[in-house]
């Protein structure tokens, strides 16, 4: 049954992205500025948040969260808002910092922006590589996370020796 609900889950985001993605949106040059702008926005964003996570701050994770927030982890299963907040905490044992890389950043409209990247956990040996997919919409507080989705890049993550 979970397997069904994220499936229907991620269709159901891939659909928004295409559908939003068709629409038009005007190219001029202060469009392009404004662009640039909030993309890097969102990605110095992206790496708070992955930041507080790794450092167990709680917090700050709990506040960038939409009340509405779907998690759709690497096994498939999925957790809200209180379930994923709730196993973030101080680590007895320091980790290497994770490496995010190659990010897109794909506006829907004036508040909501797919951003996707990369990213590598040094010290995770099975699931080191990972892809990852995450919905930011823009409330009157600010820009809160409503999806995240975390995928396994399989073609690196299995070539251990």
């Amino acid at each position: 049954m979970i397997e069904r609900y994220a499936a229907s889950l991620w269709m159901c985001t891939l659909t928004v992205v295409l559908v939003a993605s068709s629409s038009g949106q005007t190219s001029g040059p202060q469009s392009q500025r404004n662009s640039a702008s909030l993309q890097q926005e969102l990605i110095d964003l992206q790496r708070s948040f992955v930041s507080a996570k790794e450092h167990g701050d709680a917090e700050y994770v709990r506040n960038a969260l939409a009340d509405d927030f779907t998690s759709i982890a690497t096994n498939g299963s999925t957790e809200d808002k209180t379930d994923f907040v709730r196993d973030i905490g101080p680590s007895d044992q320091p980790a290497s910092p994770p490496i995010l890389y190659d990010f897109k950043v794909l506006q829907l409209n004036e508040g909501t922006v797919v951003l996707t990247y990369c990213v590598v956990f040094p010290d995770d040996r099975l699931d080191k590589y990972r892809h990852v997919s995450d919905a930011w919409v823009k409330q009157a507080d600010g820009w809160k996370l409503k999806f995240e989705q975390s995928t396994l890049n399989l073609w690196s993550a299995h070539d251990l020796d």
